[in-house]
């Protein structure tokens, strides 16, 4: 029993899965055959036209680098179109030939960001998504730029940027999200887009856009946020402005239906252009914001209702809205083309509203008597609040905006319509309105639509069907459709290309039955031509221009002469019996139309062959040529080619020789030819030299050389000269000025010498001197005195200039105390500078029989010559010091040139007016580079050899050797040997010692740290005492002072500066610390012995008074510093 019910089991499955898959296969079977249907209809049918026919008159742009061309913007005052693409803008004319490229791109940073955030490489791209102009000549563009929207001010002329503006709630973040947008009359501007990142906040808005006003505060009214009432997650279709209205077309779940599920309805919403939002309730948001339904169906006791809205389309002058409408996505497919007049859509905005009090109850109508805030008018002021209330409660229609006719325009099954677009003609009777609307599968219909005079009936008729696209759709889904009255033409913008495609296709139709039987508005046939054509421009040839009076719809069972459809591309074939070759062939077909219900089929071919393999084949030889000499040996020729026939397109060629030689017999030998003299011939001039002067008038030469050709067999040398000479910087040079250096201090004599030497007191003077010239002309030059300076010189050796100005030092010094019987010294002042040479000053008083009794004098002296460090700030010690600055002297003239010929080096030096090089800022030596003539000279030479190490005399010297055994005039010219002074750069002076000097440097240090320690330990042990010893030894001598070392506290002149060293006694160059109560060694204050002029250290070269220096302090700032040999510490 279990067995028999497991067989009854297994067979009931069998059969319900059989069943299951004959029902499947039975439905897939009727829609295979329904869409068969169709598409064999629409092949079949005279109205048809494929893609190929289509593209023969129509215009395709597509960039490789470019996808998503998805707005146009059309400027008929500039013949051009603006359109928006994917990190792209084009400005392009009518026909589609592209004028600029403007790329657009996002940043890679912010690409990164939006990767980060979860979204696609793809989406995060800068999708072109509004264009808009602006003015007369501004154009505002906006973009997604990877989900932070942007927006840009450009010129209509060339797309310049000018400015950037923020893109948000202009233009969605995600470039999927539907977008509607428009600037009005008024200059401002309405969106209709999602606000935010998700996607999650959709507004109608209105944002004031102005070049120049960027970044300032703008006012913004758009929809309630986060209120379904207001927006229900809808898709924006488009937008347009009639009178003081703007109005917005969309589909959204109807929220007035939500407890029964979810049921898409087709709206239109309406706003005021002057609402300026609330105060204190709805600010910044719409007072004057409505919606209703719009209704397309079916009339019927149960109506059909396509309930979503794809597209739309205005016509301004007639206030006639027509709108594609489908059925949703997951029913019968089925699409509708209904029209609504302004008149209608105002009816339901003035009708009563539908309003529900809580989430929980019921929906209502609502009749409002008083709406000024719905009809764009201000509102009394005690009514404001009110209306303020009613416009945040209020904004459902409970009527719907009905269609202009009782049924949809047109409607068709197992489609879905998409985009529409309108042209209103003119016909030679009438006027009808065409609307081309696009379907999911990539067709265009082109329909011819006439409302009748109670505009409550119309009459619609389907002329052509266009295949848009081919059948494996390359070119993506239509993204953008628009009609240009200007060129009569219908604008795609698809993801991959732009395509612009003629309205009429007269040609076509090939008789005068067939042209008028087709009902085409655009097309008549002219009677002077005998052709189907577009309607004639000129008026005086309209009468020859034929049209039906009324136009209906095609006529369909009528003869249909057939025509030709366009060739196809060309593709490989053979030919019958010819399997080692190939042709190109292509075809066409008589279905433009179709020759239906007696019409004549098509004259002519419908295959077209070409470009056939074609082997080649010699020709018959020609006849022996003549000997090619009558003398001597000599060769005849006869020739063939292969071009019996000629090998063409991949065709094998001949194989074999295509001439042939043959020796002369039997001629006679040649006599011994004479050699023909060959007079030379110069060649062309070379380049001019540089000028051998900058100015007052020069010369330059150039060469040439007898070489072209050169003579041969004894002929004549070249007539003329090989060197010419012109004139050159003939204009007047520059004045040079230079100033020479100080002469030495002279002594002036004159009358007063005699006194002069029984007082001590001379004067001496020195002088400088300026020399002028304008050329190198000796005898031009002038010589000036330019400067001259005086001091008085006292027999102590001490000196003052006359010119020098002592407010400031006198000052500083204080008044000295004059006595009536010797002279009086103050102080010796501040040094003017710590570095780089300085000043001092003291005032004296004259002697008292003198004839100055009474004046002061001033004494001056050298201080701080130390040089500066580069980046050392020399301090100001008070307000009054001036900080002197060394000058150099002139520069001398340039050296020669280091080479005779190509680049070489020059140089030219100063010296320090001041003392050292170092006492002034800058180099000594200049270098730069020379440019002499081209070494030409380098025929039969060698290569130089590397330049020699630099002789003691700072001289490198480098060789080259003559290849040639017995060379001409024109080899082995210049010299053997080249030399040159040693220039190193800095660089490599001090790459050269560092490298080379190293090694020996750190063995020298480590010697001499042996021997220090050594010396100390050994010095230490002999000669130091203890502390103890030292202290209580008042009179003891101070530790010796190792002055064969620098002083590192001051700053004083070392021996090797002077040449000549005074023979002094040896002794410390500071004192012990007093033992007197006054001075304290507490302090750590260390004196200079000033007044000893005899005792001078031995590091010094001259006298105390000489050296000029100052006197140094240092305090150690320790409370118990009991150290009694300071002088050995400092070392």
């Amino acid at each position: 029993m279990q067995i028999l019910k497991f067989h009854k089991m297994l067979t009931h499955l069998l059969t319900l899965l059989l069943l299951t898959a004959l029902l499947c296969l039975q439905q897939c079977i009727n829609a295979y055959r329904h869409k068969a249907a169709n598409y064999e209809l629409l092949d079949n049918d005279s109205r048809f036209i494929s893609y190929q026919d289509l593209m023969s008159t129509s215009k395709r742009f597509n960039d490789p680098n470019t996808t998503y061309y998805s707005q146009m913007l059309f400027d008929v005052a500039r013949n051009q179109v603006i359109v928006g693409a994917r990190d792209s803008i084009y400005r392009m004319s009518f026909d589609l030939e592209p004028l600029e490229r403007a790329v657009w791109a996002a940043p890679p940073e912010q690409i990164g960001i939006c990767q980060v955030k979860g979204q696609s490489e793809r989406l995060c791209r800068n999708y072109v998504r509004v264009l808009q102009s602006y003015g007369e000549n501004q154009l505002y563009a906006c973009g997604t730029n990877a989900f932070q929207p942007q927006c840009s001010w450009r010129q209509m002329e060339n797309l310049t940027i000018v400015a950037y503006d923020n893109g948000v709630g202009k233009c969605p973040f995600n470039p999927q999200s539907s977008i509607t947008s428009l600037m009005s009359t008024t200059d401002k501007m309405f969106v209709a887009t999602a606000t935010d990142f998700s996607g999650g906040d959709p507004a109608i808005l209105r944002t004031e856009v102005q070049p120049k006003k960027i970044f300032g505060y703008r006012h913004i009214v758009r929809t309630q946020q986060y209120n379904n009432n207001w927006l229900n997650n809808p898709h924006f279709v488009g937008s347009f402005e009639a009178g003081n209205f703007v109005y917005f077309l969309f589909r959204e779940p109807a929220v007035e239906y939500s407890s029964w599920g979810k049921i898409i309805y087709s709206r239109i919403a309406r706003v005021c252009k002057n609402d300026a939002g609330g105060d204190q309730i709805l600010k910044n948001t719409w007072t004057s914001f409505v919606k209703a339904r719009l209704n397309c169906s079916l009339p019927g006791e149960y109506p059909f209702y396509f309930d979503e809205i794809q597209g739309m389309t205005y016509s301004s002058d007639e206030d006639v809205l027509y709108a594609t409408f489908a059925t949703p996505a997951n029913s019968i497919h089925g699409s509708a083309v209904c029209s609504y007049n302004l008149t209608s859509i105002n009816a339901a905005f003035d009708g009563p509203f539908r309003y529900q009090d809580s989430a929980d109850s019921d929906w209502r109508i609502v009749d409002m008597p008083h709406r000024s805030q719905f009809q764009c008018e201000t509102p009394a002021p005690d009514m404001r609040y009110k209306r303020l209330l009613e416009s945040s409660k209020f904004q459902l229609m409970a009527d719907a905006v009905q269609p202009m006719t009782e049924q949809p325009l047109y409607y068709s099954k197992w489609e879905r319509f998409q985009h529409i677009s309108l042209d209103t003609l003119h016909t030679k009777t009438e006027k009808v309105h065409v609307l081309f609307v696009s379907t999911d599968d990539k067709r265009i219909k082109k329909l011819s639509v006439k409302h009748q005079l109670d505009e409550h009936r119309a009459q619609t008729c389907l002329i052509e069907v266009w295949q848009s696209a081919e059948y494996n759709g390359a070119d993506g889904d239509i993204l953008k459709m628009e009609y240009l009255k200007v060129t009569e033409s219908l604008y795609l913008g698809t993801e991959q290309a732009l395509i612009r495609i003629p309205a009429q296709r007269c040609s076509r139709h090939v008789s005068q039955s067939s042209c008028l039987n087709a009902m085409d508005p655009y097309c008549g046939w002219n009677e002077l031509i005998e052709r189907c054509t577009p309607q004639e421009l000129v008026q005086q040839l309209n009468k020859f221009w034929l049209q039906p009076d009324t136009l209906q719809c095609p006529i369909l069972n009528a003869p249909i002469d057939g025509a030709w459809s366009t060739w196809s591309e060309w593709y490989n074939c053979k030919k019958h019996g010819d399997d080692d070759g190939n042709c190109m062939c292509r075809t066409r077909e008589c279905n433009n139309p179709q020759p239906q219900n007696g019409g004549r089929s098509c004259d002519g071919i419908t295959t077209e062959v070409t470009n056939c393999t074609v082997h080649g084949d010699w020709t018959n030889w020609s006849e022996w040529s003549a000997c090619s000499q009558t003398c001597g040996i000599a060769v005849k020729t006869r020739r063939r080619t292969c071009g019996n026939p000629k090998p063409a397109h991949g065709g094998r060629t001949c194989v074999g020789d295509d001439h042939q030689e043959m020796y002369c017999r039997h001629l006679p030998p040649c006599p011994t030819p004479k050699l023909q003299a060959i007079d030379g011939g110069w060649g062309p001039w070379g380049v001019w030299s540089e000028c051998s002067t900058q100015c007052g008038g020069g010369f330059r030469i150039r060469r040439r050389e007898c070489n072209d050709p050169m003579p041969q067999n004894d002929g004549q040398e070249c007539p003329g000269c090989a060197i010419d000479y012109e004139v050159c910087n003939v204009h007047a040079c520059p004045e040079v000025k230079k100033l020479s250096s100080w002469t030495p201090w002279l002594v002036e004599y004159n009358d007063s010498r005699k006194s002069a030497e029984t007082s001590g007191t001379f004067v001496e003077r020195r002088f400088r001197y300026a020399c002028r010239g304008s050329s190198t002309d000796v005898n031009s030059l002038r010589i000036t005195l330019a400067k001259e300076e005086t001091r008085t010189c006292h027999a102590d050796g001490s000196c003052q200039r006359h010119h020098e100005v002592y407010g400031a030092m006198v000052a500083s010094a204080g008044s000295p105390t004059v006595s009536e019987e010797r002279e009086e010294h103050s102080e010796w002042g501040p040094c003017s500078a710590s570095c780089g040479g300085g000043m001092q000053y003291r005032l004296h008083d004259g002697t008292s029989s003198g004839k100055h009794r009474g004046r002061h004098a001033t004494q001056a002296r050298v201080c701080n010559i130390q040089a500066c460090e580069e980046a050392a700030v020399v301090p100001a010690t008070n307000l009054n010091e001036v900080v002197q600055t060394h000058e150099w002297s002139c520069w001398t003239d340039w050296s020669p040139c280091s080479v005779t010929c190509g680049m070489g080096l020059r140089r030219r030096t100063r010296r320090c007016l001041g003392g050292h090089d170092k006492l002034c800022s800058g180099k000594a030596i200049e270098e730069e580079k020379c440019a002499m003539a081209p070494c030409t000279d380098f025929i039969g030479w060698s290569t130089w050899s590397p330049w020699s190490e630099c002789s003691s005399e700072g001289i490198r010297i480098r060789h080259r050797k003559c290849m040639v055994d017995v060379p001409t005039s024109a080899e082995c010219r210049g010299a053997e040997f080249e030399k040159t002074a040693c220039v190193p750069s800095e660089y490599e002076a001090l790459r050269l010692s560092s490298s080379t000097s190293w090694p020996w440097i750190m063995l020298l240090c480590s010697i001499i740290y042996v021997i220090t320690i050594i010396a100390t330990f050994y010095l230490t042990k002999r000669f130091i005492k203890p502390v103890d010893l030292a202290l209580n030894k008042n009179n003891t001598p101070a530790a010796p002072s190792y002055d064969s070392y620098a002083n590192q506290y001051s700053s004083l002149p070392t021996k090797d500066i002077y040449e000549v060293r005074p023979k002094v006694k040896r002794q410390s160059s500071f004192n012990m610390c007093s033992p007197s109560p006054s001075k304290s060694c507490n302090t750590g204050t260390l004196t200079r012995n000033n007044m000893a002029h005899n005792h001078t250290p031995k590091v010094l070269a001259k006298t105390y008074n000489d050296c000029e220096t100052g006197t140094l302090k240092r305090n150690s700032h320790q409370l118990n510093n009991y150290r009694s040999n300071i002088d050995d510490e400092k070392f």
